[in-house]
């Protein structure tokens, strides 16, 4: 644990200390949440359509601005630098558990996470939204979406360690992208039409938005938050995995 949170105190100064990293990854989030929100708000009403329950757009939009602001290929792309400049060389050849680089890039993948969820939540509030599930609910939401961050920090990095390239590293992001599409993203799963709906409900993606939107629109959902959650642990439990085993294999 120690070596997991020294690495993870170097991983954190660096997102500190180099803010342009993580800042650009919240701009195509919020450019898709005011495109979509200008385009459809006017369309979706919440007289015309139970499934806002009573709110504005924005609201049922803003689960798919967390999910898609915290999906990034950062923690793989720091990894891919550290391979690059021989500093991983040196963290293998050093009297530490081999799991603490990966680890404790996942702990600053947290730290990123949370900050960006909290700016995230922040704009939410300025457009209006409200949080059904309270103040509780919105901690829930912003350490929900911290934690699939972290999940799909674990890919990041899989490819990474796979690939050593930081332009193959940093399309990985290519594959996420239709991923959130092919969720109720814009519309619930019953709007849906097929195949699109069996899709989306393959998706693991879609129940991760499908459980934070429930704080936002409904308030405390115990199913949805489950599977929400047992969906990320599911993910980060699976990448993380194959992450450690590469990196225990890396160099061989």
């Amino acid at each position: 644990m120690r070596d997991t949170w020294l690495l993870g105190k170097r991983a954190i100064a660096e997102i500190w200390k180099l803010p342009a990293a993580t800042l650009p990854t919240l701009f195509i989030p919020l450019f898709f949440l005011a495109v979509n929100i200008g385009q459809v708000s006017s369309t979706y009403t919440p007289d015309k359509f139970a499934f806002l329950k009573g709110q504005d757009y924005a609201a049922f939009q803003l689960p798919v601005t967390f999910v898609f602001a915290v999906s990034t290929a950062t923690s793989g792309l720091a990894l891919v630098t550290d391979i690059d400049l021989g500093y991983l060389d040196k963290l293998l050849l050093a009297p530490i558990r081999r799991s603490s680089i990966v680890l404790g890039r996942l702990l600053a993948d947290f730290t990123r996470g949370l900050i960006t969820s909290v700016l995230v939540l922040a704009l939410g509030l300025a457009f209006g939204v409200r949080i059904k599930s309270g103040i509780g609910g919105a901690v829930v939401l912003v350490l929900l979406a911290a934690l699939w961050g972290v999940a799909y920090a674990g890919f990041a990095q899989l490819i990474a360690l796979r690939t050593r390239n930081v332009q193959t590293t940093n399309a990985s992001f290519i594959i996420f992208f239709p991923l959130l599409f092919l969720t109720p993203n814009f519309v619930p799963f019953e709007l849906l039409q097929q195949p699109m709906r069996a899709m989306a409900r393959a998706n693991p993606v879609s129940y991760i938005i499908d459980g934070l939107r429930s704080l936002v629109l409904e308030g405390w959902k115990p199913r949805e938050l489950l599977i929400c959650a047992a969906t990320i642990l599911i993910t980060a439990t699976v990448l993380t995995a194959l992450s450690l085993r590469t990196l225990r294999s890396y160099g061989d």
